[in-house]
């Protein structure tokens, strides 16, 4: 079914001064309504920043801590509690966290709106019955404590996905190295693209406010360069925010994976022309040569920064990223099903298995974890609950879980 809420705020922010920066996201969210049309007062309100590596702010790796600080500001006057919530690539800790935040300046944003920093590494895996690529789905605590959602998306470009707009920030709420697991089983870019619905669908977060006012062109999400956008955009529908940041520079917006899955599932039209365009006129934001990034066949935010170097996720040579994170390392992070002691050898999951990964021997199903897709139906379907799911004590290990 296609939104019907298509209305996307554009707001021209020439630089990251604080006064300016307010000023042009309260006049986006005040074109969609205000920020009392999405929280109500004692309301939990998670801001969902871009924050992949440990970069500073003016690299324009993460959504700008001023960014982040004015949204912050409009929750508290509508009443909420603002948490900053993020999840990195590679160990999941708060050591981590406060290091992150730190770097990328989320902790002057806290201390400048009264937004409180998330240090909670704890994490839940929940069911998606209706889940196109993903049956189950690891997800932080905080995003599932949160009453209210709001995503902060960066305008950069993206090796996989061609640009990371608001559907793939979310891929932030799957906690640390697990991630890595994720494209184990999401193994290519149209499977992992529906992934990412998968989790929009999910959360479905309140409001998305974008960081275009200093984009990331060339090699992204994380090895590009810093260009001038200029923008502050803002709309209560991912894909159309992702689509009016797809024209603004210049990209097709079908040519961004997300969006393109989106269009299958009927999500989306994917046009301009069927957007509620608010503030603005899009064509007087517009940049020129925006460069993109090199087409890879993996995810190079999934991995720590050091990895990322090492194995040359952000170059030409990918090969060796690519057998790491799709291969046998990359199955360790993701739960595995094996039939637990209420199994009684019903062959239920062997006619349901995609991949014909499972057996039933000796009246108990055996798991193939060489064959297993991690799709989960058998847990999903078994009818005596007798799948369960686990990790290795390796990848519990590299997750830190």
């Amino acid at each position: 079914m296609i939104v019907s809420d298509r209305r996307v705020a554009l707001v021209r922010c020439s630089d990251y001064d604080m006064e300016r920066v307010e000023a042009a996201v309260r006049r986006a969210v005040d074109l969609l309504g205000g920020m009392g049309a999405y929280v109500r007062p004692g309301q939990r309100v998670l801001l969902k920043p871009n924050l992949v590596r440990p970069a500073p702010p003016e690299r324009a790796v993460s959504t700008h801590p001023a960014v982040v600080a004015a949204v912050a500001r409009l929750v508290a006057e509508a009443g909420g509690h603002a948490v900053i919530v993020e999840s990195p690539g590679g160990p999941y800790s708060s050591g981590v966290l406060r290091s992150l935040y730190r770097r990328t300046g989320m902790d002057r944003a806290a201390e400048a709106s009264g937004a409180e920093l998330n240090e909670d590494t704890s994490a839940q895996q929940v069911s998606l019955p209706e889940g196109v690529a993903l049956r189950r789905l690891d997800v932080v605590q905080p995003a599932l404590d949160a009453d209210v959602i709001i995503n902060l998306p960066k305008l950069k470009t993206h090796n996989l996905t061609t640009l990371t707009l608001a559907v793939k920030n979310l891929f932030g709420l799957v906690p640390g190295a697990t991630k890595i697991g994720y494209h184990a089983k999401l193994a290519d870019r149209a499977l992992f693209s529906q992934g990412m619905l998968d989790i929009l669908v999910y959360l479905r977060p309140t409001l998305h406010i974008m960081d275009a006012v200093l984009a990331m062109e060339g090699n992204g999400p994380s090895g590009g360069d810093p260009r001038q956008v200029s923008t502050v955009l803002a709309s209560p529908d991912a894909l159309a925010l992702d689509v009016a940041a797809a024209a603004l520079v210049g990209f097709d917006p079908l040519g961004v994976s997300t969006t393109a899955a989106a269009v299958e599932r009927g999500l989306t039209t994917g046009g301009v022309e069927d957007l509620d365009l608010l503030g603005e006129p899009l064509d007087e934001l517009r940049v020129a040569g925006f460069r993109r990034g090199i087409n890879a066949a993996v995810d190079p935010g999934l991995v720590p920064h050091w990895a990322v170097r090492f194995l040359g996720a952000d170059g030409e040579h990918q090969t060796l990223f690519q057998a790491v994170s799709t291969g046998w390392l990359g199955k360790q992070l993701v739960a595995y099903p094996r039939a637990g002691g209420a199994c009684t050898g019903c062959g239920f999951c062997t006619r349901h298995c995609p991949v014909n990964a499972i057996t039933v021997v000796d009246h108990r199903a055996r798991m193939d974890t060489r064959a297993c897709i991690r799709c989960y139906c058998c847990h999903e379907l078994c009818p005596e609950d007798a799948v369960e799911l686990r990790r290795t004590l390796l990848g519990r290990v590299l997750a830190g879980v």
